[in-house]
């Protein structure tokens, strides 16, 4: 068992039974899997307005499904949405010890060891940031209770199987056929990942609230300007016929000219013609345009800035230049938070009891320095008497320090050369 006995929010005990089984299921809550309702194909301004207009009153159904349909055809929200989620969770997270002391680096290591570096982890922060698209995102944790209480599983649940409460929708409950407002969730069994993208009602957040217009709007471009590429560039065939001409000669003539399309070969009656008329001063132009127009709106609301986000000024760099800065520290702050409030307190608490402070776990976001200048400044500070730890300086470049003997070294710190040596040259003065 564990050492403390684990709590809610109110003080109820939590039943540890309930913690190592799955919830979210069929058999709880009588909704079957998998989904097959479908938006995208009927949407149109007034049925759009109403899904967002009802997803806003928490009920959610169909913009989720609408969400889902967007990444599955639209390439370009696909491509940013996809952009944005990877700048957060290909960051490496870090887990540092509340303080120096012992405890709290045990504390530490057994975080890092039994959590944050198991192949179960790995793919939580996937999980978690698919709320970004859709407002929320829920996962089931699957704990194993024993000697030590570890979160062994993590479970991604479709956003579909939970609602909002109906009095304040701030509140997300699990949806139970026969259940109007759903059942509460299960405390430590669930985390959930609202990323704070606009202040208001949770229910009304989701980028996908925004992409939704672009989609609608971008598909009926693509719909005109694939009718327009049918014919673009063929000659119209005119058929002429004569006064006399009857009504079914009129039809042989109006099939002959529509076979052409087809089958290049048709037949008419003597005294009849068919003649080519070839098409000029047509263009896609303005279909292209607006395509292009609303993808670059899409990149602004999802990754900050116009295009595809991969240009640069520095080819290596380009990857981090992908969705501005300040985003991404926002959503690695929002996904810290997350984690910190519903797993590592819980977890600390359950193996360690309750503590004054407790580790911290993050997504530190790598600084990039030009280091010829910081070089440049670093030993004019030496030279001017500033004592600097060498392990800074390994730090910063990126390379390796060199192992020590067993019981360590005193602190390395730069040092001006002695006056007997040769003169160092002066850097080069490059202007900041």
């Amino acid at each position: 068992m564990a050492k403390f006995q684990l709590v809610d929010q109110f003080g109820v005990p939590v039943s540890s039974s309930v913690l190592t089984e799955e919830r979210a299921v069929p058999s709880v809550t009588g909704i079957e899997h998998p989904f097959d309702d479908i938006v995208a194909p009927y949407l149109y301004p007034a049925r759009l307005a109403r899904i967002l207009r009802e997803a806003g009153r928490g009920e959610m159904h169909d913009f989720l499904t609408l969400a889902e349909e967007i990444e599955e055809r639209e390439p370009h929200y696909r491509y940013v949405i996809e952009t944005r989620r990877n700048a957060v969770t290909s960051l490496n997270i870090q887990v540092d010890p509340a303080s120096e002391a012992p405890r709290d680096v045990e504390i530490a290591d057994f975080l890092r060891d039994e959590i944050v570096e198991t192949p179960a982890f790995q793919t939580l922060p996937d999980m978690l940031v698919d709320g970004l698209s859709k407002g929320y995102s829920v996962v089931e944790v699957v704990w194993e209770v024993g000697s030590a209480w570890i979160p062994k599983r993590f479970v991604w649940r479709d956003p579909r199987l939970f609602q909002w409460d109906r009095a304040t929708r701030k509140e997300l409950r699990l949806r139970v056929q026969g259940v109007d407002d759903g059942v509460a969730l299960e405390p430590l069994k669930y985390l959930v990942h609202v990323p704070l993208l606009k202040m208001g009602l949770p229910a009304r957040n989701g980028l996908a609230r925004v992409g939704a217009w672009s989609f609608m709007l971008k598909s009926f471009s693509m719909k005109d300007w694939a009718t327009f590429l049918e014919v673009y560039g063929m000659p119209l065939r005119l058929g002429k016929y004569g006064p006399g001409a009857s009504a079914d000669d009129r039809k042989v003539l109006l099939s002959a000219v529509r076979n052409l399309g087809r089958d290049a070969a048709a037949i008419v009656p003597v005294g009849m013609d068919i003649e080519f008329v070839e098409a000029k001063g047509f263009s896609d132009k303005p279909f292209e345009s607006n395509v292009r127009f609303i993808d670059e709106q899409v990149s602004k609301a999802v990754i900050g800035k116009p295009g595809d986000g991969a240009g640069s000024s520095k080819a290596g760099e380009e990857v981090l230049d992908r969705v501005r800065v300040d985003i991404k520290k926002s959503d690695a702050r929002d996904l810290a938070l997350t984690l910190m409030e519903q797993m590592i307190r819980t977890t600390v608490d359950a193996n360690f009891g309750p503590q004054k402070r407790y580790p911290k776990v993050h997504f530190p976001i790598p600084e990039r320095k030009d280091l010829q200048v910081w070089s440049n400044a670093v030993a004019q500070l030496v030279d001017r008497g500033l004592e600097v730890e060498q392990s800074q300086v390994y730090d910063v470049i990126g390379l390796k320090e060199p192992a020590t003997k067993e019981g360590g070294n005193p602190v390395k710190l730069l040092k001006v050369p002695a006056a007997g040596g040769p003169a160092p040259k002066p850097p080069p003065q490059v202007p900041v």
